[in-house]
């Protein structure tokens, strides 16, 4: 069996193994819930159930419209330097203690908050509070203990009524309900039904409104909730108003491990783990490495003028006046001879053939070089300055021909 043949199989049975991982996951995993994050009255969201069209309709009409993304112990606790309105719809963490406390004193030091809530804003120490039931201690429950939501109705539009109506015409959408209570102002309502009721805290007040979904998209699209919320905040303080997007979790700071461990939960970071499952099974069977088991052997490279040291070296030790001689007379004739297109040996050269090779030299220097080549051939010792001479004039004979 070839190796092709194993790396095949391999392939095979990595894709079966995916397969049936996935089949068993699919099959054995919980019935997916809704998702929260689409059911959350935030100023993100452009769905039907978001705020977003509040958030744009204020920014055009007041002062000023912001989000507030940070735990209510930064509210100022000296004055309303940011604003004056507090706009809180539907939140879905708890209120601290701490936080109960400084948003109390920003109430009592003359701030406004706006509670659009079908349960009060609970106290207790949990992370969501989607059914919230009527033991447990709300923000209103504190303020009002005898206010109660009526039993949800189907979607209504209306004309109301009340002293926050800027006008009589003005049509309200909602839902939710607050049934009659004693000693609570209302301040909005449609025929029998009470939609807000206002509870004073020091020189401030809370605006409890009984159905989220008033400020909704939706909503806003379908009556005037924008008209009369909007005129909520303009009569209030200097006309300035927040987003609470700090309970609607996007004020938690994540960190990038937490990150990619939500990451790693989903579809796609499911596929991944199978893939490094997968090549790492392949390295571990055939002991792949990444990169060369060893760096390759670095050549140095010496110039030119090396080597001909090196050469001129051996043949001095050697005492080769001979060979060089010829060496450099050989060398010349072939570069005469490639020059001129036919064979030329300088040694041979008539005096007439002289003439017509010698260009940057002339003729008697030509038969110089001959004769000494001539001696050094038959064995005859040259002194240094002969041996030097013949280096010489092959170097300007070859120079005259590449001219």
């Amino acid at each position: 069996m070839t190796t092709q043949f194993y790396n095949r199989a391999t392939a095979v049975l990595a894709t079966g193994a995916f397969l049936l991982l996935s089949v068993l996951l699919a099959n054995f995993s919980p019935p997916k819930r809704s998702d929260p994050m689409a059911q959350r009255s935030s100023t993100f969201f452009t769905d039907p159930t978001g705020t977003r069209a509040l958030l744009l309709v204020m920014r055009r009409l007041l002062p000023a419209a912001e989000q507030w993304r940070r735990p209510f112990n930064r509210l100022p606790r000296d004055g309303l330097h940011s604003a004056s309105s507090l706009i809180v719809a539907d939140p879905t963490i708890p209120l601290s203690t701490s936080e109960y406390e400084s948003l109390n004193r920003w109430l009592a030091n003359g701030g406004q908050l706006m509670l659009l809530s079908r349960n009060g804003w609970s106290l207790r120490d949990r992370k969501r509070v989607d059914d919230a039931d009527d033991s447990s201690e709300t923000l209103l429950s504190r303020y009002a203990p005898a206010l109660r939501w009526a039993k949800p109705a189907n979607f209504r539009v209306e004309a109301a009524s009340g002293s926050s109506i800027p006008a009589a015409d003005v049509k309200l959408r909602w839902r939710h309900s607050f049934t009659e209570a004693d000693n609570i102002k209302t301040i909005a309502s449609a025929g029998d039904q009470t939609l807000a009721v206002e509870l004073r805290v020091g020189q401030g007040r809370i605006v409890a409104i009984a159905d989220p979904t008033m400020a909704s998209n939706a909503a806003l699209r379908r009556s005037d909730n924008a008209v009369w919320l909007v005129s909520l905040v303009a009569g209030w303080g200097d006309g300035r108003a927040l987003f609470d997007e700090y309970h609607h979790g996007f004020g938690d700071k994540r960190s990038a491990a937490s990150l990619a461990w939500a990451f790693a939960q989903t579809p796609w970071g499911w596929c991944l783990w199978q893939l490094a499952a997968a090549g790492l099974l392949y390295i571990i069977i055939y002991g792949r490495r990444f990169g060369r088991v060893s760096e390759p052997p670095t050549f140095e490279h010496s110039s030119p003028l090396d080597l001909v040291d090196a050469r001129a070296g051996i043949f001095r030790a050697a005492g080769a006046q001979r060979l060089a001689t010829q060496l450099m007379v050989q060398n010349l004739s072939q570069g005469l001879s490639q020059g001129h297109g036919r064979t030329i040996n300088v040694t041979g050269l008539s005096a007439h053939a002289r003439q017509r090779v010698a260009t940057q030299m002339t003729p008697d220097r030509l038969a110089e070089l001959q004769a000494l080549a001539a001696k050094a051939e038959r064995g005859e010792k040259l002194s240094e300055h002969e041996f030097i001479q013949v280096g010489r004039l092959a170097g300007e004979l070859s120079k005259g021909r590449k001219a």
